[in-house]
């Protein structure tokens, strides 16, 4: 017994110790998405493998690429009506609150419900456009923001707002015809609908800073202008966007219900 008692050690001796494998950022989000927001992981695909179609900002921002897929969203939107002037502004208002319709609430809900910070820069994000030359889907190489994860939520948004939103509205804007004051507007209308959509994760106390921060402060705390900044106003009592999306002036696209021309 002694002889098999030894030999038994020496065999364990040679297994590797035991771990506790740690869930990544990535089975993190994914389950968070899952519980919350089920059909964030249908449109952000995070730590797989991204089609080698996708493309990064600097590879669409380019202007062969981007004049490419604006061509194919015009051809879309005006496809029963092409006898119609073709209008850049509200197609490509409408092109971006697609993409960023689309990317803004998720990486909103991992940088400000979650204890570890997302590295929101665009070198991580890949998108993969739709035939109709809008943004489809989403990957994400998810890496956690080690200086992000130390900050405040505000500071966590400011982040965004400058390393993750800016470049877009910027590459836009360089592609003529639309001004970035506009997506902006459009943004901070979607921040301040899915800031109301968090109601089951954060106090009404913390959603209050955000938006005071988000859309009452004319200056980021880095000293930039706030792009934001007055995107949304009172008004009887609600916020609500001050400057219309300018997608009634496109063909067959429904107005939107809260539009500020009626």
């Amino acid at each position: 017994m002694a002889f098999q008692s030894s030999q038994l050690n020496d065999d364990f001796a040679w297994l590797p110790p035991f771990t506790h494998s740690q869930p990544t950022l990535a089975d993190e989000l994914r389950a968070h998405f899952a519980m919350h927001r089920p059909y964030f992981n249908d449109i952000i695909k995070l730590n797989e493998p991204a089609p080698h179609t996708s493309l990064a900002l600097h590879q669409w921002a380019q202007p062969a690429a981007l004049t490419s897929l604006l061509a194919c969203y015009s051809d879309h939107i005006y496809r029963n009506q092409p006898q119609l002037v073709r209008e850049g502004k509200p197609l490509k208002s409408l092109w971006a609150q697609w993409y960023l319709g689309l990317l803004v609430p998720p990486l909103v809900m991992a940088l400000i419900t979650q204890p570890r910070a997302l590295d929101i820069d665009p070198q991580h994000i890949h998108v993969e456009f739709h035939e109709t030359g809008r943004a489809a889907t989403f990957w994400l190489d998810v890496q956690e923001d080690k200086m992000a994860t130390t900050m405040s939520l505000t500071q966590r948004l400011e982040k965004l707002l400058i390393k993750g939103l800016m470049p877009v509205v910027d590459a836009l804007e360089k592609s003529g015809e639309i001004s970035g004051k506009l997506i902006w507007s459009n943004t901070g209308y979607l921040l301040n609908w899915f800031f109301g959509e968090l109601r089951e994760l954060l106090d009404e106390s913390t959603i209050a800073e955000l938006r005071h921060a988000c859309f009452f402060e004319k200056k980021l705390q880095d000293g930039q202008d706030n792009p934001l900044y007055r995107t949304v106003i009172l008004r009887e009592g609600l916020l609500v966007r001050r400057t219309c999306c300018q997608r009634y002036k496109l063909p067959d696209v429904q107005r939107c219900g809260d539009c500020t021309l009626k």
